[in-house]
């Protein structure tokens, strides 16, 4: 889980965050979420990614992803990137002005259980 204001500045971040992206808590809070995560520039039809961060900022409301593809670069390789996979939820935390001032980032990494399918799915086939 991560708390992020509204222009994006990482507020604050869980240690299970910062397990998954394999970052420090100085590497990332402070620091703009596309900065620590940058944003992955297509999706797989080639299309602008317009993330779930952008989307819950503009609109207001939660959003959910069930299973969203965005890889994190491999830290020990820059430029290298280790395809992963997630579930997330993002709420948009209002103002006494009905402004989205914060929004909360709660990601869970999918990765293994798409592993585990692929795998099954060679065997099977």
């Amino acid at each position: 889980m991560a708390l992020l204001a509204a222009d994006f500045e990482i507020i604050d971040a869980n240690d299970a965050f910062l397990q998954a992206t394999g970052l420090r808590p100085e590497d990332v809070v402070g620091h703009n979420a596309f900065e620590v995560v940058p944003k992955m520039p297509e999706d797989p039809g080639g299309k602008p990614k317009w993330t779930a961060l952008e989307a819950a900022l503009t609109t207001g409301r939660r959003e959910v992803c069930q299973l969203q593809r965005y890889d994190i670069e491999d830290k020990a390789h820059p430029g290298v990137f280790e395809e992963r996979y997630w579930s997330s939820v993002v709420a948009p935390i209002h103002g006494l002005g009905a402004e989205v001032e914060v929004l909360e980032l709660s990601a869970r990494e999918v990765t293994p259980i798409i592993d585990q399918f692929r795998k099954l799915q060679g065997e099977a086939g």
